[in-house]
């Protein structure tokens, strides 16, 4: 009768113990989805702190909006101005990018193959560390090149362009957008990358000397 206790009683502690250790490994393991940004932590009509810009007054041209969920507001008036956020992280872990946008106003006249009118509607971009210029990897909403084009940027080799939506996609509407940021920077720059150094964003009109309106939201990575 003791025996038959003592192997209930070391049956239990062996299952405790193998449950405890796989709540222990799931708790190391990392997140299946880690947020970028969603502009809810920001105050309606400013500019989202902790967001570097290059080019001009970032203030001018993109402000926190909300319409049930907050977002990013992107109106650039003769204006090239790019913001970024540093956010660090191994590619290879989280290979995915997942983020909505939807474009207003495209840039009359916009090709991203060409400096004199190289504008885009809305653009994401994955920026790698480098000494100099960086690689990068830029998501396109173009105002006239077809969808699934690949070209890369008349102002530098190191940025790669890739183009999801285009004037003929619908505007005015929200469009999620999830694309494996990893293979694709394999397939255009031929090697392994680096850890990614921070995420940017564009609406520009500057070579067109037009307008572009763009909204952002909710970009994440993800491992699957």
């Amino acid at each position: 009768m003791y025996r038959k206790q003592l192997v209930r009683i070391l049956v239990f502690f062996v299952f405790v113990s193998g449950t405890l250790a796989m709540a222990g490994l799931a708790g190391n393991e990392p997140a299946a989805v880690r947020q970028v940004e969603d502009f809810s932590r920001f105050k309606i009509g400013t500019f989202p702190e902790g967001w570097k810009s290059r080019g001009g007054d970032a203030s001018q041209v993109y402000r926190v909006r909300a319409n049930q969920e907050s977002y990013l507001e992107a109106k650039a008036i003769n204006s090239a101005v790019t913001i970024a956020k540093e956010f660090e992280y191994d590619l290879r872990a989280y290979p995915f990018l997942t983020w909505q946008w939807r474009v207003i106003q495209c840039p009359k006249g916009g090709d991203e193959r060409y400096k004199k009118t190289g504008d885009s509607a809305a653009a994401i971009y994955v920026i790698f560390p480098a000494l100099f210029r960086p690689n990068n990897i830029k998501y396109v909403w173009s105002a006239s090149l077809p969808i699934g084009t690949t070209t890369e940027s008349p102002y530098s080799s190191k940025t790669k362009i890739i183009v999801l939506r285009n004037q003929s996609s619908p505007l005015g509407t929200w469009v999620s957008e999830k694309v494996n940021v990893y293979e694709d920077y394999k397939r255009l720059f031929g090697h392994e990358p680096e850890q990614v150094k921070a995420i940017g964003l564009m609406s520009d009109s500057d070579n067109t000397k037009s307008r572009s309106e763009a909204h952002y939201k909710k970009i994440s990575i993800s491992r699957q």
